[in-house]
């Protein structure tokens, strides 16, 4: 006879794109869009940063002070002559992680999207990670 005690569930870091369950004999599945990456060249990254601010900023988060200054953070860094795609893309990891704990989150998904893998296909292959925040994988 299976246990039937305790079936809380902790979580230490992000688990998006992950499916967790307590039960038993429950079954699941993750669907993951394949993302179409642009060319870094192709990519105007300021216009993209723009776009993700104005549709995170629409979202209720207790951390929203946090999202808006990862994001000025990415719009310093991209001010800079040879700007440093790691910090742009620290920085804009900052701001998806605190805006996917904010409500509305899953409903702007679909309209960050595009922004996002955008956003990955100019920081390139080490930054493909932030596309899972919105159900991508590259």
């Amino acid at each position: 006879m299976a246990s039937t005690g305790d079936r809380s569930v902790s979580v230490g870091g992000s688990v998006t794109g992950s499916v967790i369950q307590t039960g038993d004999q429950n079954t699941a599945s993750v669907q993951m869009q394949q993302a179409a990456l642009p060319e870094p060249e192709r990519v105007d990254i300021l216009a993209e940063l723009a776009a993700l601010r104005e549709i995170l900023t629409q979202l209720e988060s207790p951390d929203q002070r946090k999202i808006n200054n990862a994001l000025e953070d990415a719009e310093a860094e991209l001010e800079k002559p040879e700007p440093d795609k790691d910090e742009v893309g620290q920085a804009l990891d900052r701001a998806l992680n605190y805006a996917e704990k904010a409500n509305g989150f899953a409903e702007a998904i679909d309209q960050l999207r595009p922004h996002v893998e955008q956003a990955a296909g100019w920081l390139g292959k080490h930054w493909h990670k932030i596309l899972a925040v919105v159900g991508l994988v590259a």
